[in-house]
């Protein structure tokens, strides 16, 4: 018989808030413009608009966007003219600005100022500039991207059945090539449900003989189902403790240079592996990285020429889903 202890535990679990913080700060640079805003989908949404309402239908009650506060104007029209109207559950919706000199305080002691950053410090940084809107469970994604549904439920279902650990989404490498060239992929993995390491491959092209990439200078064949990282991740609220010790040490030692980046991978690395009882940063314990991998295609844009390549492809997965075909 389970104690009232434990049905508490699960009870609360099963309904803690989930919030979902999409990362929106970026320049878009070789995009020529905000990829935040394209209109990507069969009706003009953006990839931001669909990732809410997928993670609204999963179960999340809060989204948070991490943008530039030059942003905020208008996704703030989109969200409440566009998207809040077609969700069917109550959703909140906040603002966090990713500026250059939000810092641990003990970062910031290293530095006496910013002229030679022209951007913030990279996908670490912008999650941490979201900790003042987020409590609890999170999810974790990037605006440009598109994840399909199957990701937020499984992220939920993740995040609620195992509140302590941290979770990956991944995809089979399959569903997130390009028609257009190469693709770099962060290749996953996995021993029993639980991530082990994440390598870098590149240059990932699918030919007549199979899917090639290189890793480490070594050009190899990749299986069409091997795990990939697309960013989409679930948290514990404890990641701003671990980012807040990541950022201080990459700070002390990159602070100076114009265009490094703290990368969020890097602080979920450094938790896998570790005995269970040896706290890492400031107490945070060792964690396990659960993976789930979706079985919906991921699409991204990067340049301005894929955008005619994406919006087809959304559209057939899109009408495949309506017509309750898998895709």
């Amino acid at each position: 018989m389970l104690s009232n202890s434990t049905i508490e535990h699960q009870t609360s679990s099963t309904q803690a808030p989930l919030t979902l913080v999409i990362m929106a700060a970026g320049l878009g640079s070789r995009f020529g413009g905000d990829k935040q805003l394209a209109p990507l989908g069969p009706n003009d949404e953006t990839m931001l608009e669909m990732s809410i309402i997928s993670a609204s239908k999963a179960g999340f009650n809060h989204v948070v966007l991490v943008i530039r506060p030059e942003l905020e104007a208008e996704l703030s029209t989109l969200f409440y003219d566009r998207i809040k109207p077609n969700l069917t559950t109550e959703f909140e919706c906040s603002f966090s600005h990713q500026k250059i000199d939000d810092l641990p305080e003990a970062a910031l002691t290293q530095l006496a100022e910013f002229s030679h950053r022209e951007k913030p410090w990279g996908t670490t940084h912008a999650l941490w500039s979201a900790r003042h809107q987020v409590k609890g469970l999170m999810a974790v994604i990037n605006a440009d991207d598109y994840y399909g549904d199957s990701a937020f439920t499984l992220l939920a279902q993740g995040l609620r059945a195992n509140p302590n650990d941290w979770m990956l989404v991944a995809y089979p490498l399959s569903l997130t090539l390009s028609e257009h060239g190469g693709v770099n992929r962060g290749v996953c993995r996995v021993e029993h449900g639980v991530l082990k390491g994440v390598a870098e491959w590149t240059g990932i092209r699918e030919t007549a003989q199979g899917i090639f990439g290189a890793c480490d200078g070594v050009d190899n064949q990749l299986a069409g189902d091997t795990p990939v990282s697309m960013t989409c991740w679930g948290f514990s609220s404890d990641i701003f403790t671990a980012i807040e010790a990541e950022l201080i040490q990459f700070i002390t030692d990159h602070g100076l240079e114009a265009k490094s980046e703290c990368y969020l991978p890097t602080v979920v690395q450094q938790y896998m592996g570790l005995d269970s009882d040896t706290p890492l940063a400031l107490g945070v314990p060792a964690k396990q990285i659960l993976v789930k991998t979706a079985q919906e295609p991921w699409f991204g844009v990067t340049y301005p020429q894929d955008v005619a390549w994406v919006k087809g492809k959304l559209r057939g997965v899109l009408q495949n889903k309506n017509d309750g075909v898998i895709a």
